[in-house]
């Protein structure tokens, strides 16, 4: 599965927020407690309906 884009609406600390992945490799960084691993989370939840 690829995927291309993630949404976000109320998720978290995410209030409205719109992810855009290239073709290829993508990283996410960023300072402590921004919400990186929110997005990873948020991805997870759609795969395997349910949070780790």
């Amino acid at each position: 599965m690829y995927i291309k884009k993630v949404t976000l609406n109320n998720f978290r600390n995410y209030k409205n927020q719109e992810i855009d992945f290239g073709d290829n490799v993508n990283i996410i960084y960023g300072d402590n407690a921004v919400g990186k691993t929110n997005i990873i989370e948020s991805i997870f939840l759609c795969a395997y309906r349910k949070i780790f």
